[in-house]
């Protein structure tokens, strides 16, 4: 007998179906790959806040100083999310008749006063945050200071960056500083480049453009308020920067097939693809817990993604964090708007279309709670692609199972593929009661039976926690026959 044993689970999503660095997989979702054990767990799951409030997309979250989360929606709607988000506590705070914000952010003057400011299609309005704002806001609390001055785009994306207000604003960026002056063209990029997003990095403001003409190429840029031009510009192969993050490194999510890329401004380097496609808004885009987190839509697997790495001597790897609650009640996510950690709960924004009825709402990453999860391990041939192979029997070790939780292990017969994505061919492995879920307590062993030839085989698992308990699995074993048949 052949053992084909998987014992380590840190090294994410593979961006190959039949090989990567140790520790990958082909696919998962809802997976704890970070923590000190390495162990195959559930993470995190997910609910809804207050959906009666919003209804339209949150386009932008900030976080003010005033202790509540400000949420800025794409028909105007601004909402106040209480300053604890567990509470739940969702309140309408004002409506901008200007229409869609297209970019939100707080900002300090020299007359003392904090304010938020945001962005409509060509206006930019502030409110000032003098303590606790009474919502819905009343009348004279809000100043509309720079009328019809923004060229009319797309998004107006807001960044603090190298001491004055960034404001994205077509092929210019708009700043305004201390004193509260407007400069609607501060710096102006290559004719026919759209700034969509910003970052901020040491002094320096970065910005994420695209083009007008669609073509495949989009550019980082960065700037220093004391130049007069743009300092550094890098060409990145894709259409278009959706979203930067600057964490360990600066990772850039462009175009709409789920490309993350690195650059320094000398390299350009893709990091990898989310499975599926997809892409981010500008403010779908945060750090957890020393991850770059981006708010994925589009593609065939929307949610929370992660790329990064916690700690030096482990890889910077792609996971799947977090399914959103509308996709585990099986409602399709058509958009995710913002993703913004407040006091370490991670949010994030979402639409959802069924017909002609669209929802909104915010999602909150538990503290107390985990989620069901799913591991789907790379492609095996034992080196023989050509070859039968049996497949006996799988053992799995882990830690002592909780109460109430459960774990299935399933395997799929060769390799299905329909255009370039694998179409079914599950099949549930069994106990010796015939079982396809081993549930008993305590137990730190549990032996399935295949009993199956196969010439590729890709083993999963799918994990049933409760409340806050998971299974935690340290090994998975699959036991394969000596005896082959050539070309069978």
């Amino acid at each position: 007998m052949i053992p084909y044993l998987i014992k380590s689970w840190r090294g994410g999503i593979s961006d190959e179906n039949a090989r990567g660095i140790a520790g990958s997989y082909k696919f998962g979702h809802s997976l704890d790959i970070h923590s000190r054990d390495d162990t195959l767990k559930c993470n995190s799951s997910v609910s809804t806040l207050d959906e009666s409030t919003i209804s339209d997309l949150i386009n932008f979250f900030v976080p003010a100083s005033d202790g509540t989360t400000y949420a800025f929606g794409s028909t105007g709607s601004i909402y106040a999310i209480s300053g604890n988000v567990r509470d739940n506590a969702v309140s309408f705070a004002y409506n901008d008749e200007n229409g869609a914000i297209k970019g939100a952010e707080e900002w300090k003057l020299s007359d003392g006063n904090n304010y938020l400011v945001w962005a409509t299609n060509t206006s930019v309005a502030r409110v000032a945050l003098n303590g606790s704002l009474a919502v819905p806001w009343g009348a004279g609390v809000v100043t509309q200071d720079y009328k019809t001055t923004l060229d009319s785009a797309d998004w107006h994306t807001m960044k603090q960056a190298s001491g004055e207000l960034m404001i994205a604003n077509g092929n210019y960026l708009a700043t305004i500083d201390y004193t509260g002056n407007f400069l609607p063209a501060a710096l102006n990029v290559i004719p026919g480049s759209l700034v969509k997003c910003l970052e901020e990095r040491d002094d320096y403001v970065i910005l994420g453009s695209g083009r007008l003409d669609d073509s495949e190429e989009g550019h980082i840029w960065s700037w220093i308020v004391s130049a007069t031009n743009w300092i550094q510009k890098k060409r990145i192969p894709t259409k278009g920067v959706n979203a930067i993050i600057n964490t360990e490194n600066m990772v850039i999510q462009g175009g709409n097939k789920g490309e993350l890329y690195y650059s320094d401004f000398v390299n350009s380097t893709p990091l990898t693809a989310i499975p599926g496609s997809g892409q981010a808004n500008p403010g779908g885009v945060s750090i957890e817990d020393g991850l770059a987190v981006f708010g994925i839509y589009g593609g065939t697997y929307p949610g929370i993604w992660s790329y990064g790495r916690k700690q030096k001597n482990r890889p910077s790897v792609l996971n799947f964090e977090h399914r959103l609650a509308k996709t585990v009640a099986g409602s399709s996510i058509s958009t995710i708007g913002a993703v913004v950690v407040v006091n370490g709960t991670l949010l994030a924004s979402w639409g959802t279309t069924d017909g002609s009825t669209s929802d909104y709402g915010v999602d909150m990453v538990s503290s107390t709670t985990r989620a069901t999860a799913l591991y789907e391990g790379l492609e095996f041939t034992g080196g023989a692609p050509h070859m039968k192979k049996p497949f006996n029997t799988v053992n799995v070790s882990m830690l002592p199972l909780p109460t109430g939780t459960s774990f299935s292990i399933k395997y799929r017969r060769n390799k299905l593929e329909t255009g370039g994505q694998v179409a079914g061919g599950w099949n549930y492995a069994v106990t010796g009661g015939n079982s396809t879920t081993f549930s008993t307590v305590g137990e730190t062993e549990a032996i399935f039976t295949i009993g199956d030839s196969l010439n590729t085989y890709e083993v999963g698992v799918e994990l049933n926690p409760s409340g806050s308990d998971t299974p935690e699995i340290t090994s998975v074993v699959t036991y394969v026959g000596g005896e082959m048949n050539d070309y069978a």
